[in-house]
């Protein structure tokens, strides 16, 4: 059985570590997880989760895969698996990190992927390979710049440590903490309220985030001309102005159905 595994529930995708307690990152789960990836890109989900079985979400790589590596054998791994990141991260559809126990090392950058990241309210999370005289490898420190700022970037990759989920959340790291036995029910109950949204919206939105994170304001601001004005002659577009215009803008949440195009 692959050690991460691709599903569906209805519209929404779940991608999950199944290697516990630990769900430790070794070859075995770098290349199931690139095709889990790549079947997610490939499937007709509007949403997707990335969950682990187990206690824990991830306590990063088993780091014996690091045993005696060159320079450019790891090149050469990264450069295999660091683009899968990138395809996670900019999936047309929103998606969400279930984290649970520790996420830690390249587990805390599945998550930081993601588009949100809710955890229970036990969850330590931290970018720990300083432990083992490393940066992070799979961009952990640049997304966690991106979503709390240079100064806590610096803090986490310089002290190797964990943090709990309710500092993260005020550092913009996480999205929401929630109660531990009802991580995944939330989450889930959460995927499947943005699967039935407009997600051909939520690409377009996705797409203007990482243009001003990659190029910055007036690029993204030009960039909306070509991404978001096609929107208008979209079936979801039309169909919820003619709702507000027929039934009022209070009928909306009740009326409306997107098909996602």
């Amino acid at each position: 059985m692959a050690v991460v595994s691709f599903s569906r529930d209805g519209d929404v995708g779940v991608l999950t570590l199944n290697n516990p307690p630990l769900n430790l990152w070794d070859r075995e789960l770098l290349a199931d997880w690139k095709t889990a990836v790549d079947a997610a890109y490939q499937s007709s989900i509007r949403a997707l989760v990335v969950r682990a079985e187990g206690p824990y979400f991830s306590g990063g790589a088993d780091v014996k895969i690091f045993r005696g590596v060159s320079t450019k054998a790891a090149r050469e791994m990264f450069d295999l698996y660091l683009p899968v990141i990138r395809k996670l991260e900019t999936l047309p559809f929103p998606t969400i990190a279930a984290v649970q126990g520790l996420c830690l090392a390249a587990g805390m950058e599945l998550a930081l992927a993601c588009d949100l990241i809710w955890a229970g309210e036990s969850a330590r999370l931290g970018q720990t390979e300083a432990m083992i005289g490393t940066s992070t490898l799979l961009g952990g420190i640049q997304r966690i710049t991106a979503r709390a700022g240079a100064a806590r970037a610096r803090e986490m990759v310089f002290s190797g440590a964990q943090y709990d989920a309710r500092t993260l959340e005020r550092w913009n790291i996480v999205n929401r903490v929630v109660p531990d036995d009802q991580l995944h029910d939330e989450v889930m109950k959460y995927a499947r309220v943005l699967a039935a949204g407009p997600t051909a919206s939520h690409a377009v939105g996705k797409e203007l985030i990482r243009k001003y994170l990659t190029a910055g304001l007036d690029e993204a601001d030009q960039h909306l001309l070509d991404v978001a004005t096609p929107l208008f002659e979209s079936t979801d577009m039309q169909h919820a102005v003619d709702v507000i215009v027929e039934h009022g803008v209070r009928s909306l949440t009740e009326r409306a159905k997107f098909i996602g195009r």
